[in-house]
């Protein structure tokens, strides 16, 4: 089988879609399948991934002021259609909905080579927090024409499934995440990185891009009111970067710590180092920084929103609350900082929980599923030919 991707995100950039994308390449060099991956040129600062099996074609693109480290190509379409040609793929699968995602939805059409998408992100919901509303009603309406080429639209959880068939898409299946618990368990946990972070205070963690769509403030308002109700008892470390963190830093608060982005072993002894993973975002799709906080060991407090709730329980491997609630979202962070026993019995099930999302399983399921596309198509065209 020889796949073609089409992304608008990939390797250097550090994402979830990006992460999934390159582990998946991996996995598919090991089962030798022929690979081609269009994706957006960094200024040049690309790590080598073409291999035995797999190729990486670059094209050269923009930043955009929602999103400074990504960039939004838009190649010809001759500069793509001749390699892909020579390729010759039998199945193309767009990850994106932009950019090199359009080029690659069209070239599938143009070709008529069976095509999967996949659903990551939810950009209807961010439009509120950057004042963009009055475009919904067209960004709704060309997403729903661009997906509507799918043999399969592909989304990561069961939440986002339901949110989709509402809006009346159709051909949908899920294609769920996993977790790498080499890079992510509790050995990485350092005494020394903590006592640099904060001493010995309760180390309240958020990873993740910094951005008003995480619902960030609801961290802001969690570390004003502990520090009034527990003066000098805890620390909430922010780890990533986005426009937020101006936000944060402008706020001036005693217990906040921005350590910027991190990547590698440096990001695992920060996840293993804290004592609960904060995380009110309720527009994720999925969310795999809490399935990584979930391997480290931490116990979570989350929003009951989102594609979190495919794999969190309240009170069960984690505490959740309404979306947008911060009182709630507060009392729950206070329990867990309070509630030595509480604490320790969501760590020990939320960390079950991570071992049980194994990725060959997913990825396999997903080699399965383009099988059974190419199939489906091979037996359409044959019936047309009757």
């Amino acid at each position: 089988m020889k796949i073609a991707y089409f992304t608008d995100t990939y390797v250097p950039e550090v994402n979830g879609v990006a992460n999934t994308l390159s582990k998946l390449g991996n996995y598919l060099d090991g089962r030798r399948v022929q690979q081609l991956v269009v994706a957006p040129d960094y200024d040049g600062n690309n790590p080598n991934l073409d291999s035995a099996y797999r190729k990486v074609l670059r094209f050269k693109g923009i930043t955009t002021p929602i999103s400074p480290k990504s960039r939004l190509a838009f190649p010809a379409f001759w500069d793509i259609d001749d390699t892909l040609d020579n390729f010759a793929p039998d199945i193309i699968h767009v990850t994106t909905e932009f950019g090199i995602g359009f080029r690659g939805m069209r070239y599938a059409v143009k070709r008529s080579i069976p095509l999967v998408m996949s659903f990551h992100t939810d950009y209807c919901k961010y439009l509120k927090y950057h004042n963009l509303e009055l475009i919904r009603p067209f960004l709704e309406n060309y997403l729903s024409w661009f997906y509507s080429y799918s043999a399969r639209i592909l989304v990561p959880s069961r939440h986002t499934l339901g949110e989709l068939n509402n809006k009346g898409f159709r051909n949908l299946d899920i294609w769920t995440r996993g977790i790498d618990t080499g890079n992510f368990n509790r050995s990485y946990r350092s005494e020394k990185l903590r006592n640099d972070l904060c001493g010995d205070k309760f180390i309240f963690l958020y990873t993740g891009r910094l951005s008003a769509e995480k619902s960030l403030d609801m961290l802001i308002y969690a570390a004003e009111e502990i520090e009034k109700r527990f003066p000098g008892k805890a620390v909430f470390v922010f780890t990533g970067e986005g426009p937020y963190a101006e936000t944060i830093q402008n706020r001036n608060l005693p217990n906040t710590v921005l350590t910027g982005f991190k990547r590698g072993r440096e990001l695992s002894e920060i996840y293993a180092s804290a004592d609960c993973f904060a995380f009110p975002s309720g527009t994720e799709t999925f969310g795999n920084v809490v399935l990584e906080a979930m391997a480290s060991g931490l116990p979570i407090a989350a929003v009951a929103g989102g594609g979190v709730t495919d794999f969190l329980s309240h009170n069960d491997n984690a505490l959740l609350c309404t979306p947008e609630d911060s009182s709630a979202f507060t009392e729950n962070l206070i329990s867990i900082m309070e509630d030595k026993n509480l604490s320790r019995r969501l760590s020990d099930s939320a960390y079950s929980t991570a071992l049980s999302r194994d990725w060959n399983k997913i990825f396999d399921g997903l080699f399965d599923l383009y099988l059974d596309v190419i199939e489906d198509i091979r037996q359409y065209i044959t019936k047309l030919a009757a």
